[in-house]
């Protein structure tokens, strides 16, 4: 059984919900800009963990004031463990949200049990340049145009247009995620939750403070440190080069690679049998 929350922080107040029996583990979605879209991660673990989700800062079904940044981030991922009075959680993320769990197990690594690392982007900014080479190599001409007009009319529609433009442009775009091209905009559709909207702003504001954080002259040396055991997990037909999820797992003492076959960028939407017999080894192994 579900048991959502408003929980308050610093300048805003945050959507939660938890679910499941046994250690703490948290979800971050990603984004940034989204909102949680993990339940069916948390349902193939759930018999195991106590599987706590929410949307982030001004995100989905939250609130919150500026800044939108990592620094604040991480702050309200604290706040939410205190709130609950957990001694230590697992912290997996996706995406974006891999960024973020990994900024906050370097900040509070006495807090964090494992991380795992759910198709992340590393730290090579190089990454951003092969995966919109990617991305174009999955879209037809006809789709290039269509997504290019989507993209203007977003800057100018309003009330149900725009929401009928964004659902389109969305789909259109994060159909390059999914690997079977026969089902892409369908199985797109999944991540959708009626009546809520992405934060371009924090998208836009937060995406480039993450680029900032990853790209700190101490990074390595912070990864070098990391004692934390990590499971870094990435699906061989992520338009976001698995390179760079290889990269950082060899950057972590601690950390393990696994690569899924057949998969692109939402593996628990294309198979997740596969992504079900990665987490509950690696979960059952640390209690």
């Amino acid at each position: 059984m579900q048991r959502s929350e408003i929980v308050g922080v610093l300048d805003g107040s945050l959507w939660t919900t938890r679910q499941g029996n046994g250690p703490a583990l948290v979800c971050c979605h990603g984004g940034p800009g989204l909102w949680d879209y993990l339940a069916p991660v948390a349902e193939m673990i759930d018999d195991l963990m106590t599987v706590y989700r929410y949307d982030q800062r001004a995100c989905g079904r939250s609130t919150g004031e500026p800044p939108y940044d990592v620094a604040t981030a991480v702050a309200d991922l604290e706040a939410l463990r205190d709130h609950w009075d957990l001694p230590q959680w697992i912290v997996l993320g996706h995406s974006w949200g891999a960024t973020l769990a990994l900024a906050y197990s370097l900040a509070n690594p006495s807090r964090v049990r494992a991380l795992i690392y759910l198709c992340g982007t590393g730290i090579d900014m190089s990454w951003k340049e092969e995966y919109h080479r990617n991305q174009d190599a999955l879209l037809t001409p006809s789709e290039h145009r269509q997504l290019a007009d989507l993209r203007a009319q977003l800057s100018v529609a309003q009330g149900a247009e725009f929401d009928a433009v964004e659902r389109a442009y969305c789909e259109l775009s994060w159909s390059t995620d999914i690997a079977d091209r026969s089902r892409a905009r369908e199985l797109a559709r999944q991540l959708f939750v009626d009546g809520l909207h992405i934060n371009f702003h924090v998208n836009r504001v937060l995406g480039k403070d993450g680029d900032r954080f990853t790209q700190q002259p101490t990074m390595i040396g912070q990864l070098a440190t990391l004692r934390i055991p990590t499971l870094v997990i990435h699906g061989a037909l992520d338009p976001r080069p698995a390179r760079v999820s290889q990269h950082f797992a060899k950057l972590v003492p601690s950390a393990s690679y696994l690569e899924l076959p057949h998969v692109g960028h939402l593996p628990w939407i294309e198979r997740p049998d596969l992504l079900r017999g990665a987490l509950r080894p690696f979960l059952t192994r640390l209690f």
